[in-house]
């Protein structure tokens, strides 16, 4: 009777063993590539582990097989019709150990490339993630309805839940502005969380139907992926501030924070507040057109509760994006700003856009102190609010503004106008690589607009460096016609700093614009070209209706040094001393 072969002797015989390494092999590399790619290709948290979790349920099936059948030149084999002594088994024995080499060489290559990728680059060296544990950003609720055109409900749900947030002086909470633009984002909360630099997340969804409503929601710690809370409301469109009360009472109970102290709900009127809504969702607009459906939208809210003080200050916050997007003249705009705002504060006195919006009017009116007051008071109600930071760092000196507008832009990372403002204070203060590394945070943010061309342009001026400040125009792409003829101009301007014999058509190309219709603000940027080719007298000819037009862009006259060769003609300094409202200290 023939002695019966061991377990590990056939497991050897049919090559079951070297098949199985070389299974493992593969897996391995495979995982570590994609753990290594992962982030690049924006893959989940969770891909890495899904993929080894399916290799361990595949590796059983893979022995069998390995037992069963044997590679041959010829293709598989059952292992029943290969003799036991036949050649064929050593040859593939061998082809084996060849694979499981080469595995072993990749496998190797890619443990010390990502010991290198993590040696050398620059996110690794960084500090470990570390976020405020006070911080959080709520991100834009799903719209479960399934009509696109319902966005704006559920986006201004989340504003407003957002907005509730950041009242509690115990939390640091990221900007709606900033959190809007993960609406169709396909990043994990851990991955959206260390671009935030925050520690929580809080998503969810909400499903509107007549006047039923679900918001369902969950918190997230970013740190470690851990849902802290989750829970789910059904109620009447009517009953909506008590649910987002609720949902901030959770959020606060579970990260141990001190609660803001709840309000009356600020409408009991349903359609009232979803014109509300709308209004918010168009007031965010950069058209004449959008202001106006605004405003339209607000004032049909006030028709319906004149009590709606969110919706006065909304209808405040519509003339000021008039004023910006439209001809309504500043002067006219502040006188409607500053009653719509009043009679919100009347009914709100503790309304925070309200007082933005007021301290908005007073400013524009040279108001500076009576601003300044309404800012601080704006601040210390909602220290989360990254526009009251930015507006009142306009009426402090340049320091105390830079430490506003720093806020502003930590608390609303995504904001092109903080990172404005940073240009134009390091401008003041003769900041150039400040300036440069701000006007490229605002080319990032803003690619199609033209401010980011200009910054740089006079930075790298002030640098000598002026092949880097024509080229500064070739970093923007306007897609308005208009915008595109000013960029032409900037970058001739610039170019002709170096050659002479392109002043000519500089000159020519800044006459054609001085004479459109454009926004004060584009006519600053073609003062500044002017100054750029030492046609002072042209520039200060503009100056007045410049400043006529939007006071504020002429509050640093007596700091900037962009104004330096007009400071001797005692025109400009009549101007310097009505518009100025910016000072060193």
């Amino acid at each position: 009777m023939a002695k019966r072969a061991s377990l590990y002797t056939e497991l050897k015989r049919r090559n079951v063993l070297r098949s199985s390494a070389l299974y493992i092999g593969v897996a391995w590399a495979l995982a570590q590539g994609i753990s290594q790619l992962a982030p690049a290709l924006n893959l989940p948290d969770w891909s890495t582990r899904a993929f080894l979790l399916a290799c361990v349920v595949g590796f059983p099936l893979w022995v069998v097989f390995g037992w069963f059948y044997e590679l041959t030149p010829e293709g598989f084999k059952r292992d029943s019709e290969i003799p036991a002594d036949a050649p064929v088994r050593q040859s593939s024995a061998r082809k084996l150990d060849v694979a499981i080499i080469g595995v072993l060489v990749v496998v190797v290559a890619l443990l010390a490339s990502g010991y290198f990728i993590r040696a050398t680059s620059p996110v690794a060296r960084a500090a470990p993630f570390n976020p405020p544990a006070d911080s959080i950003v709520v991100l834009p609720f799903a719209n479960l309805g399934g009509d696109p055109q319902q966005r704006y409900f559920s986006n201004g749900i989340t504003e407003e839940l957002t907005d509730a947030l950041g009242q509690n002086t115990s939390l640091t909470v990221i900007a709606w502005n900033t959190a809007s633009k993960y609406a169709l984002s396909t990043q994990s909360p851990r991955q959206i969380g260390r671009a935030l630099n925050v520690a929580h997340v809080l998503a969810g969804s909400i499903q509107h139907a007549d006047n039923v409503i679900r918001v369902t929601s969950e918190l997230i710690d970013t740190r470690n992926g851990r849902q802290l809370w989750s829970d789910h409301y059904d109620d009447s469109l009517q009953n909506i501030f008590a649910v987002q009360d609720k949902i901030s009472a959770a959020i606060a109970g579970a990260l141990k924070v001190r609660l803001a102290a709840m309000h009356a709900a600020p409408t009991m009127n349903p359609q009232a507040h979803e014109l509300y809504l709308k209004g918010l969702a168009a007031v965010e607009g950069v058209t004449a057109s959008d202001a106006q459906a605004a405003q339209k939208y607000f004032q049909r809210a006030l028709e319906l509760d004149p009590h709606y003080a969110d919706a006065w200050a909304g209808l405040a916050g519509s003339y000021l994006a008039l004023a910006q997007w439209s001809t309504l003249p500043m002067a006219d705009a502040t006188a409607k700003m500053r009653a719509a705002a009043s009679k919100a504060l009347e009914l709100d006195p503790r309304n925070v856009n309200a007082l933005v919006q007021l301290a908005n009017a007073d400013n524009a009116d040279n108001h500076t102190l009576k601003a300044a007051a309404e800012y601080k008071r704006a601040v210390a109600l909602d220290p989360n609010n990254a526009r009251a930071h930015l507006d009142y760092g306009t009426v402090l000196p340049l320091a105390q503004d830079l430490v506003q507008t720093r806020e502003a832009a930590r608390l609303d990372p995504d904001s092109a106008t903080a990172q404005n403002n940073l240009a134009t204070i390091y401008q003041d203060l003769s900041d150039w690589p400040g300036m440069v590394r701000a006007a490229q945070a605002l080319n990032k943010l803003s690619p199609h607009g033209t401010d980011a061309a200009f910054y740089l342009a006079f930075a790298y001026a002030q640098m000598r460096r002026g092949a880097d400040a024509a080229k500064a125009f070739d970093l923007v792409h306007p897609t308005d016609p208009r915008d595109q003829q000013l960029v032409h101009a900037g970058r001739l301007t610039y170019r002709a700093l170096i050659d002479s014999a392109l002043r000519p058509q500089a000159l020519a190309a800044l006459a054609a614009f001085r004479h459109t219709d454009a926004s004060p603000y584009a006519q600053g940027d073609v003062l500044q070209l002017y100054l750029a080719l030492g046609e002072t007298r042209t520039a200060l000819q503009m100056l007045p209706a410049i400043c006529a037009a939007g006071p504020v862009a002429c509050n640093d006259l007596a700091t900037n040094p962009m104004y330096a060769p007009l400071r001797a003609d005692p025109r400009f300094g009549a101007l310097a001393k009505k518009y100025t409202t910016m000072t060193l200290d």
